[in-house]
């Protein structure tokens, strides 16, 4: 019987506290092992460089380069590789980049022993991760909704989209092909002036969308 190859995840936060608690909680599981581990951005592209991960753990704010520059270098070197970002809602506005610059979904610190296996899970397979938590915070200082004259089709998969579904289950769950799906998606990001999904939840939350 051949075994399912585990999950493969680099860590890059310069706190060693982290490092402690993501070593122990990723131990404790089967499917995903932690190959490296790195406490800035150029410790993130030279691992990745030797290690081809399939998810990095990556904070924002370190020594040397921080995790925005390091995000950005990466999806554009290994756009296979996906970047979780860790916050610990020190600065919103560089969770928004690392976004922009090709973040998957992120996570945060304070509930990494709740939700630290499951999000690598998730983003594993595809899904954005859109933390509620983080999401609080994004919109923690009200702004005015904007209408993006999104159509009653675009809200549905825009909130899809923030339940973490993938295009093939957004197409079943509105009988459409994934073909429509996509076609939906990418006129939501340009009407929302966007040019990722992360980017395109944070623009929803912070206008009440979803």
């Amino acid at each position: 019987m051949t075994e399912t190859k585990p999950i493969r995840v680099i860590l890059i936060d310069d706190h060693t506290q982290i490092h402690k608690v993501v070593d122990v909680l990723l131990r404790s599981v089967v499917d995903i092992k932690l190959v490296a581990q790195g406490a800035n951005g150029k410790d993130a592209l030279y691992l990745c460089e030797q290690y081809q991960p399939d998810v990095v753990l990556m904070d924002v704010i370190m020594p040397v380069m921080d995790g925005i520059e390091a995000t950005k270098i990466l999806s554009e070197r290994f756009p296979a590789i996906k970047v979780l970002v860790l916050s610990s809602f020190q600065d919103h506005e560089s969770v928004y980049a690392m976004l922009q610059n090709g973040a998957v979904g992120y996570l945060t610190k304070s509930t990494l022993s709740k939700d630290l296996v499951e999000t690598i899970r998730t983003t594993y397979q595809g899904k954005m991760v859109f933390s509620s938590e983080i999401g609080a915070h994004l919109i923690s200082k009200p702004q005015p909704a904007i209408d993006f004259h999104l159509t009653d089709r675009e809200l549905e998969v825009l909130v899809l989209m923030a339940e973490g579904l993938n295009m093939p289950e957004m197409a079943d769950k509105l009988v459409i092909s994934p073909a429509t799906v996509k076609f939906h998606i990418n006129n939501i990001c340009k009407k929302l002036e966007v040019r990722t999904r992360s980017e395109a939840l944070v623009i929803a939350a912070k206008n009440n969308l979803v």
